[in-house]
């Protein structure tokens, strides 16, 4: 199993002339932070937390190992990642740390499952709607994905929302009519049907007997 661990240390000071002096030294700024303490300024090592981020989930839970008491052995997640889009370098990291016995919100992947009957047998299209999905949940509850069983999923049918399971302790925090995943029908097979759907009426009338002319 991955170990999620990253070094991390306070930054001595704040404003833009020491965060640029922080990158320059192979470091990233960040803060990390929780709604009952004060935000700490911090910096976390470039490569070290690169190499981690491009491995961990969305939902990704990381401990700091720090000579700081108010950081060592904290756990987090990340909330927010800037980056300089023409150079594709991260350049600050929020984190919000975590309490074991405190509910997080958090937004978990969805993973799909099985095979579809409506696309493996009658040719349907499966669409992918929503790829992720926000829950709530304590630390250790927090899922890696949420499985999307698509197995007995038939033309013209969806999963929504509140049919997935979640698992212990974990609570849809999303609108539970959110669609997931559906399986239309192709254009082509609506091009067919409905032609025939237009034509069956015509072709009962043509069959029906003449009614007799009135006296």
């Amino acid at each position: 199993m991955e170990n999620f661990t990253i070094e991390i240390s306070e930054r001595p000071a704040l404003g833009k002339g020491s965060a640029n002096r922080c990158r320059r030294e192979g470091f990233i700024p960040a803060v990390a932070y929780h709604k009952a303490d004060k935000p700490l300024a911090v910096q976390i090592p470039f490569k070290e937390f690169t190499a981690l981020a491009s491995k961990a989930r969305r939902s990704q839970v990381f401990t700091f190992k720090s000579a700081s008491p108010l950081l060592n052995g904290k756990a987090a997640i990340v909330k927010e990642i800037q980056q300089d889009y023409l150079k594709g370098r991260v350049t600050h990291v929020d984190f919000q740390t975590l309490k074991d016995d405190e509910e997080i919100t958090v937004d978990v992947p969805v993973k799909l499952v099985g095979e579809s009957p409506g696309v493996k047998v009658f040719q349907g299209i499966l669409t992918f709607v929503t790829h992720e999905v926000t829950v709530r949940c304590l630390p250790k509850n927090i899922p890696s994905a949420i499985n999307a069983d698509i197995s007995s999923l038939g033309l013209g049918q969806s999963i929504h929302a509140e049919q997935l399971v979640l698992g212990e302790g974990v609570v849809l925090s999303d609108d539970p009519t959110e669609t997931i995943v559906s399986v239309v029908i192709p254009r082509t097979v609506e091009e067919e049907v409905k032609p025939a759907a237009e034509a069956a009426p015509a072709a009962a009338a043509a069959k029906a007997p003449a009614k007799a002319p009135s006296k």
